[in-house]
């Protein structure tokens, strides 16, 4: 391991508030590989599918979970970005 991430680990576990963040970080990382994979069964349905109401059903669903998982993303970016900027 990095000497920075070293740091982060014992940082980690001696400050609780930022032991949180991490734990957050990290539930929201597997909430995205969630959205991420229904986002692509989702794609995959709507290329194969031809009735015109269930497309516009699974296109909704898609612009939904896409949506959702961008919104995801910039909290997830956001929580890291902040765990970093911490004073030591």
């Amino acid at each position: 391991m990095k000497t920075k991430k070293l740091l982060m680990k014992i940082k980690a576990f001696f400050d609780s508030d930022l032991r949180d963040v991490q734990r957050q970080a990290d539930s929201l990382r597997a909430v995205l590989d969630k959205l991420k994979q229904k986002e692509s069964s989702l794609k995959s349905k709507l290329q194969t599918e031809h009735d015109v109401d269930v497309r516009a059903k699974l296109e909704k669903k898609l612009k939904l979970v896409h949506s959702q998982r961008k919104k995801g993303v910039l909290l997830l970016k956001s929580l890291t970005s902040g765990e970093s900027d911490r004073p030591h």
